[in-house]
């Protein structure tokens, strides 16, 4: 029966090991421009034993390099830490627990590898250029998982762990004060505070939105959600100004489709349904078949008798092949949309 047992024993370690990521190659192979390793990080079966393992393996796999190309390797190391916790931030992000009315955040492999990453690039006395990049994909990570508390600590007066806030959006900033995104993402943070539990975010919003509302860089952007804070707060014609402040301005599609849906949306609380027919088709004009114009458009059709025009818009809609983005529905994602781009010029910057 000992026999047996033993037999039994080896073969599961021998899986058990078959099963583990060998972080070493993956490193290599990341490090060497072949970023098709990152599919494999799906297939881990357990995260938290591949972030120990990566955290043992990286620093000597980026010593061991010339140290010529240290400042690559560093690069390439935090990249691909960036990309395992973005790859595993649905699943095992973090674990909140309140305990005797205190809260606790406990940080897992997800976030971990994001901070890691960050913490490396830090080390360095002055940040390169490419640095700006890697933060700016952080915050898209972050963003994705919708987790102000990762970026900017814990709203709560009651924490049992205060000592475990990351802070991560209070580094890049210091790394790069004048980084705009970093600023506005500072205001979505606090956006965000607005929900579960406590509204206190929402001054703290306010104001860092309107101190960049003019701005030519993030300016319409802060504006829109200005103007969604001022719609769901009752202030109608507010936000209807600011929506199209916005879209005078702005040249991206994700703005000027909110800044249209929205005008659409103040236009029809206003019984101003022309104009909002109007806004809705130039929020289609930005984003063909986005779900959310689309349907409020159809809704405003059929209530005017126009059933066949309202019918093809949400088919259309729902038939969409792949189903067409929709920057209301990734609202709350903010800065996740830049990350095919930051992604790539990072991938390019490491395989130079």
């Amino acid at each position: 029966m000992a026999a047996v047992m033993a037999a039994l024993l080896a073969v599961l370690t021998v899986d058990s090991r078959a099963d583990a990521p060998d972080v070493r190659a993956w490193l290599e192979r990341y490090g060497h421009g072949d970023f098709s390793v990152t599919a494999s990080f799906d297939a881990v079966p357990d995260y938290g034993a591949f972030y120990e393992s990566f955290t043992k393996t990286a620093p000597k796999w980026i010593a061991d390099g010339p140290a010529a190309d240290r400042p690559r390797r560093e690069l390439a190391a935090a990249t691909f830490a960036l990309e395992a916790g973005r790859a595993n931030e649905l699943r095992d992000w973090k674990y909140v627990q309140i305990w005797m009315g205190l809260e606790n955040i406990y940080w897992r492999s997800g976030a971990k590898f994001v901070e890691w990453g960050c913490a490396l690039l830090r080390q360095r006395p002055t940040p390169a250029p490419i640095e700006r990049v890697w933060h700016l994909a952080s915050i898209a990570v972050a963003d994705r998982a919708v987790d102000y508390e990762f970026l900017v600590g814990s709203p709560w007066d009651g924490r049992a762990n205060p000592k475990d806030e990351i802070l991560h959006l209070e580094h890049a900033a210091k790394r790069f004060p004048g980084e705009r995104r970093f600023a506005l993402n500072q205001g979505i943070a606090a956006e965000w505070r607005l929900f579960p539990l406590r509204r206190t975010g929402q001054a703290e919003a306010q104001k860092i939105f309107e101190t960049l509302k003019d701005d030519p860089e993030v300016g319409p952007e802060a504006s829109v959600r200005l103007g969604v804070m001022a719609f769901r707060s009752g202030n109608v014609t507010g936000a209807l100004a600011l929506m199209q402040s916005a879209d005078e301005r702005t040249r991206e599609p994700y703005v000027a489709y909110l800044a249209r849906y929205f005008a659409g949306q103040a236009r029809e609380r206003l019984k101003q349904l022309p104009e909002a027919e109007r806004a809705y088709r130039g929020a289609l004009a930005a984003t063909p078949r986005a779900q959310s114009a689309s349907f409020a458009l159809s809704a405003l059709l059929g209530s005017q008798g126009r059933r066949t025009e309202a019918a093809a818009l949400i088919d259309a809609a729902l038939t969409a092949n792949p189903i067409a983005f929709d920057p209301w529905r990734a609202y709350g994602e903010a800065d996740a949309r830049f990350w095919p781009v930051l992604i790539a010029q990072l991938h390019e910057e490491i395989a130079k």
